[in-house]
């Protein structure tokens, strides 16, 4: 097609669009003084699912704006859905300390990079009570050195699922240690070898791998850094883990499968009544239950991960909280609107509409609740060993070089040690750029 300069259009177009960019400019304008006098508009940045209900409850977007309304009429919330990738979005607002939202949603693993970057404006003082409210394990997931920087309102929790029929069968009580999930693992598949022993998402496509390379690594006693705030992922506990990952799949405590299973792949195995253990997120609790989704209701109980002696049962957290944009335009308001989401009915609201995880003091007691999301108290026992995911600045690439390293341990395409080297050398020099 022929190009046309601007230069080169008649003075009556030119004079058109001058007039029709002068509209739209005072309609941007009308749009904003259509507030009325004395009251704020605070504008939060999500995706699409917050005007979504996974239930017969409202979706969380009425209940907070109807929370707002009831707490401070003065203060009107405007939702705006964000692009597919909000991390790239956020990171180019907040470098050019943008104001386009007043709160934007902020997943787990960018933390490190945003409160490093005063990206989001600290709640300790700003909300001096929100530790009476959220528990601690929700907070610190959305903490940086200290600053609270997020209200968590939605999460997940991985923990040990396993057969109560199996190991009732043979005897068993529920594991305390690895050791001990092995031993029930080798007797029941000496008795019954089609059925596999510990089940756990292996592919490198996906986080799921990073995140059970964590609950080993802490099972075994190890921890991401050291006193310094070093990364040490070639402790003893780390290639102790890396070890066991590999070793489920050469002595067949798990199918070979497994190292190339998302997370998906993996849960729906277990849900088919084909293992006795399987690592997995509790969110399947509301419905595991539900016999014409799952081949194992009634048959079924989850638990923190085992640990060996010295090391710690954890469960790794996944999930959203809301921060305050710093260079916002009403950050007053702002801070008012996440007051009233991190309080009872808000997090409620989210139960209610999404189902489990949230962080709020007791809501699992909570009648409606438990009726809604049938197991819910079966989470309590997670949360008192909820951690998050490695902490670092460049978290997407940390994970990425972690699960290539470890898929290439657990497939046997690099030996252990190298592939424990590996991930530490690479990981500390991605910190060092």
């Amino acid at each position: 097609m022929k190009h046309i300069s601007f230069f080169r259009l008649s003075r009556p177009v030119v004079i058109v669009a001058v007039l029709v960019l002068i509209a739209m400019l005072i309609s941007c304008e009308r749009k904003d003084d259509q507030t009325a006098p004395g009251q704020t508009t605070v504008t939060l940045g999500y995706n699409p699912f917050l005007a979504d209900s996974f239930t017969d409850a409202p979706a969380p977007i009425e209940m907070i704006r109807a929370a707002i309304e009831r707490a401070h009429p003065d203060v009107t919330l405007e939702y705006y859905t964000m692009p597919q990738d909000m991390l790239e979005s956020l990171v180019i607002w907040m470098t050019s300390r943008d104001s386009t939202v007043d709160i934007f949603g902020i997943d787990e693993p960018w933390v490190t990079q945003f409160g490093r970057a005063g990206w989001a404006v600290p709640l300790n003082d700003r909300i001096p009570d929100l530790e009476t409210r959220i528990e601690p394990a929700g907070l610190d997931t959305y903490s940086y050195r200290g600053d609270r920087i997020g209200v968590p309102f939605w999460g997940s929790l991985t923990g040990l699922f396993y057969r109560t029929d199996i190991l009732e069968q043979y005897g068993f009580d529920a594991p305390n240690t690895i050791d001990e999930m092995i031993e029930i693992i080798r007797t029941v598949r000496a008795d019954r070898p089609e059925i596999a022993g510990l089940l756990w998402p292996g592919a490198r496509s996906g986080d799921s791998l990073t995140m059970f390379y964590a609950t080993l690594l802490h099972a075994f006693g190890g921890r991401y850094r050291d006193d310094q705030g070093n990364l040490i992922l070639d402790s003893p506990a780390s290639l102790r883990a890396v070890e066991a990952m590999r070793s489920t799949i050469t002595e067949e405590l798990s199918p070979r499968a497994a190292q190339n299973w998302e997370r998906r792949e993996s849960r729906q195995r277990f849900v088919a009544g084909e293992a006795i253990f399987s690592w997995d997120n509790a969110d399947i609790i509301t419905w595991l239950d539900d016999p014409e989704r799952s081949q194992v209701a009634g048959n079924w109980d989850l638990i923190p991960f085992p640990a060996q002696p010295g090391g710690r049962k954890v469960s790794v957290t996944g999930g959203f909280a809301f921060a305050a944009n710093p260079f916002g335009r009403n950050v007053d308001a702002a801070i008012k609107v996440l007051d009233v989401i991190s309080q009872r009915d808000v997090q409620k609201g989210f139960a209610l509409a999404w189902g489990p995880v949230q962080y709020y003091r007791e809501l699992y007691d909570d009648p409606e609740v438990q009726a809604y999301n049938p197991n819910v108290q079966k989470l309590s026992a997670l949360l008192t060993g909820a951690i998050s995911r490695p902490p670092s600045e460049n978290y997407a690439e940390l994970s990425g070089i972690m699960r290539e390293e470890l898929n290439g341990a657990i497939t046997g395409a690099r030996a252990v040690p190298d592939a424990v080297a590996n991930m530490a050398r690479r990981a500390r020099a991605l910190e060092q750029r």
